[in-house]
C-alpha cells in the first residue's frame, strides 16, 4: 500500500539552518521505517526534502503534496500536542479524496477536538506511537 505520511515541519526546524532537529528526524525515521517494515511504500515530504526546508515555491510544494496524496492509498498523520496547519490541510484533502486515514499519536499527546471528531465520525482510525501493529492491515481495505 502506498502511504502519504503527513508530519509537521514548522515546530521542528532550526530556522537559522533550515534543518529539521536531529531528534525529530530520528523519531520520524523510526515511524517511516516501521511502516516500510510492514510492507508499505511511504512518501514523506520531510524525507523527500532531506530533512531540510527547501527553496520550492509554496504553491509548488502544495501541488507536490496534493499529487502525492492523490497517488496514495492512505494517509498516516503524525500528530502531537501542537496543531500543524499543514498536517490538518493534508488530512482534509485525504478525507475529500476518500483515502484511508490513520491519525498517529503518542499516549501523552491528546487529540485535538476536531481530530477526535474525525475519528468518531468514522473518517479515520487512531494508532498509538510508536507503532506496534500495522495501522493499515489487509483487512482494513
Amino acid at each position: 500500500m502506498k502511504i502519504f505520511v503527513a508530519a509537521s515541519y514548522s515546530s521542528h526546524v532550526n530556522y537559522e539552518t533550515g534543518e529539521v532537529f536531529p531528534e525529530y528526524k530520528e523519531e520520524l525515521e523510526s515511524h517511516l521505517t516501521r511502516l516500510e517494515n510492514f510492507g508499505h511504500h511511504v512518501f514523506c515530504a520531510l524525507r523527500a526534502d532531506s530533512y531540510k526546508l527547501n527553496d520550492m515555491n509554496p504553491d509548488e510544494a502544495f501541488r507536490l503534496d496534493l499529487d502525492e496524496i492523490k497517488k496514495s492509498d492512505g494517509l498516516f498523520a503524525i500528530l502531537d500536542s501542537k496543531i500543524s496547519a499543514g498536517v490538518q490541510t493534508e488530512i482534509g484533502i485525504a478525507i475529500g479524496l476518500e483515502k484511508r486515514i490513520v491519525l498517529g499519536r503518542k499516549a501523552i499527546d491528546e487529540l485535538a477536538y476536531f481530530n477526535n471528531a474525525i475519528i468518531r465520525s468514522g473518517k479515520a482510525t487512531e494508532a498509538m506511537l510508536p507503532l506496534e501493529h500495522d495501522p493499515f492491515p489487509a483487512s482494513f481495505y
